[in-house]
């Protein structure tokens, strides 16, 4: 068998051949298709001690969404130590067993595609209604739990789908149940009613608003945080006190733990409780699709309806007699301090309402029917210092010093719960009238001037301290309160230069806004403008030549004036250039068109301005030798001058 040997001329050609083939070129062009830009490990603009893994700058995932906006449920059987430290830390979503979304909040659809334009009311984005036993997905959108499985058995890998809203990864077990925050307690019923909260989702309210309103009234209540950990709750006989212990998660029923805490634990009770209402929902929904004859909708339902029933199995399953020794112990402690707190303020009410009477006063009648043996206290002297002899006397050391004081952190944050925080300088007056933060009172009530919203970042946590328990990219607004009614007209007089610095730079803020608007939407009206005429389309709306003064219709008057006043003539026609110029520009302008008399007109001086040029440009080509300048002369009245 001869094999065929490769000479060195087709070697030579192949090489050749493949070199001068042209190297790979990418046609992902072609298939409308772009790799996303890479993005670099580490940021190192920032130094390598100050470096966190998953937290570099311009970084953002929707796990980080998730931790940042919402507040979480959480198994009761977990430990959660290490959050009391560092709030940037995600919580294990396997840990998660609700989520808290108030009712009628921004923060209640992260999309604003889920809010309906009327009312802001969160909607399922599938079927566009109030969702029927709602479950966040872990992107943060909230779906229908019939809705959500429909669309999850309509995926060919039948484990997992496409969010319809960010086509992140939706799986059915990452599913969460959504618990509604209806409403936060006053301050003066907050030690004896807790919030309340449900996961139903017939009514809507529209109380917890995420942006106060201008001029309003808003009650805000002092936050007490320690230094040494993120729990802040408002000052109370129960915080801090040994019912909440600064590292140990509390449980939600304990007092103001449900509208202000980051996280909570939950109890089988309420948890079966909330999922007894979701089937509750589910059977008011099956019965409305039965009656519309919609099979396959109902289908759904009943999957939904098995599922929560199995949610409310597993739930059972957490009463165990440790954690059910646990919960009564927080309720027994809840209740002893609930009643000192009461016997307390009952006994200073009573002080405060009998005024104290001197001994002088006091008559003596009632002096003898005290008894025999009965005598007056001796009045109260002032008690003389206790001499020091010597010049140096020796102080005696402490060996054992107590221990230093933790520092704490107190704020004002609105008694809804919500984000909303005293503005720095608010805060600043506060202090300069009761000369310490711990001499705050409790509870405030102040009318809103302004505020601002912003977001937590590394500059907002070293400039606002006390807000260091927010997880970063947390949405706040400041309030700027009137303070008047709280300090008085002294107690706002040391600041008067600072407050009208503030409002002036309201006032700027809020003329730069106007302006950026207005310039944003002239933008859009010419990129609309734009489109319309590349497409050939007459625009629905009317843009403007000058926005400053409109050019305004010629009268009637005018127009039987200008009609009625003879044409200037020129040297070849019946008018002149500038007249011409002067006709041309007027109905560029706007003006009205001629009529048929006067267009006929215009044609026949065209024609003979024409013949007039074409007249002279053959003079021109004629004349030879020397080259001689040939100056047109225009002759008769009109609007122009000569050139020189």
């Amino acid at each position: 068998m001869i094999t065929p040997t490769a000479t060195p001329h087709s070697t030579i050609a192949n090489q050749a051949k493949r070199a001068g083939k042209a190297p790979g070129q990418s046609l992902n062009h072609l298939l409308n298709f772009s790799l996303p830009p890479r993005q670099s490990q580490y940021n190192h603009s920032i130094p390598r001690r100050a470096r966190k893994t998953g937290n570099q700058h311009g970084i953002w995932n929707k796990e980080r969404f998730v931790n940042a906006q919402y507040r979480f449920v959480m198994n009761p059987t977990g430990d959660y130590t290490v959050h009391f430290a560092d709030p940037d830390i995600y919580f294990q979503w396997h840990d998660i067993l609700q989520v808290i979304i108030p009712r009628g909040h921004h923060l209640s659809s992260s999309s604003r595609a889920q809010q309906s334009e009327d009312a802001g009311i969160l909607t399922c984005p599938i079927c566009l209604s109030p969702p029927t036993a709602p479950r966040m997905t872990k992107c943060g959108h909230v779906f229908c739990y019939p809705c959500i499985l429909h669309l999850i058995s309509t995926s060919d890998q039948h484990k997992w789908v496409r969010c319809p809203i960010c086509f992140d990864s939706v799986n059915e077990r990452q599913l969460k149940a959504v618990k509604w925050l209806d409403e936060v307690s006053s301050p003066e019923e907050a030690d004896d009613t807790p919030a309340e909260g449900s996961s139903s989702s017939v009514t809507l309210d529209q109380e917890l608003s995420p942006t106060p309103r201008l001029g309003e009234t808003l009650r805000m209540r002092l936050i007490q945080r320690p230094q040494i950990t993120t729990l802040a709750l408002p000052r109370s006989s129960t915080w801090p006190s040994d019912l909440l212990p600064p590292h140990q998660a509390p449980f939600h029923f304990l007092p103001d733990v449900f509208a202000f805490s980051k996280f909570m634990l939950a109890t089988p009770s309420d948890l079966m409780q909330d999922l007894s209402k979701d089937l509750d929902d589910l059977a008011t929904e099956r019965r409305l699709l039965a009656g519309m004859g919609d099979e396959l909708g109902t289908m759904f339902i009943d999957a939904a309806d098995a599922k929560v029933r199995h949610q409310i199995e597993k739930a059972a399953a957490l009463d165990t007699p440790h954690l059910r020794e646990s919960i009564e112990t927080a309720r027994h402690l809840t209740k002893r301090l609930h009643d000192q707190s009461a016997r307390d303020r009952q006994r200073k009410e009573e002080f405060t309402a009998v005024p104290a009477v001197p001994p002088e006063e006091v008559p003596q009648a009632f002096l003898a029917a005290q008894g025999v043996g009965y005598t007056a206290p001796p009045p109260a002297r002032e008690s003389a210092p206790t001499p020091t002899y010597g010049r140096n006397v020796r102080q005696r050391r402490n060996l054992n010093p107590p221990p230093p004081s933790t520092s704490t952190y107190y704020y004002y944050q609105a008694a809804s719960g919500m984000p909303i925080f005293l503005h720095p300088l608010d805060i600043k007056i506060l202090f300069s009238h009761f000369h310490s933060y711990a001499a705050f009172p409790d509870a405030i009530t102040v009318r809103v001037e302004s505020y601002t919203e912003s977001t937590v970042n590394d500059d907002l946590r070293k400039r606002c301290k006390y807000l260091g328990h927010l997880p970063e990219g947390a949405d706040v607004v400041f309030v700027e309160a009137d303070l008047d009614a709280v300090v008085g007209p002294d107690g706002l007089r040391p600041f008067e230069g600072a407050l009208k610095l503030r409002r002036a730079r309201r006032k700027e803020k809020g003329r730069r806004d106007d302006k950026a608007r207005a310039r944003a939407e002239e933008r859009e009206k010419d990129r609309l403008a734009q489109t319309y005429r590349e497409l050939g389309i007459a625009p629905a709306f009317i843009i403007p030549v000058d926005v400053d003064t409109p050019p305004e219709p010629p009268t009637l008057a005018a127009e039987q004036e200008g009609s009625s006043q003879p044409q200037p003539s020129g040297a070849w026609g019946a008018r002149s250039f500038a007249s011409a110029a002067h006709a041309a520009r007027s109905l560029e302008l706007g003006h009205r068109p001629p009529a048929p008399e006067q267009a006929r007109e215009r044609a026949e001086d065209e024609w003979e301005l024409d013949m007039a040029f074409h007249e002279l440009e053959q003079r021109s080509t004629k004349s030879g030798g020397k080259k001689r300048s040939n100056r047109l002369v225009v002759l008769g009245g009109g609007g122009g001058r000569r050139a020189r």
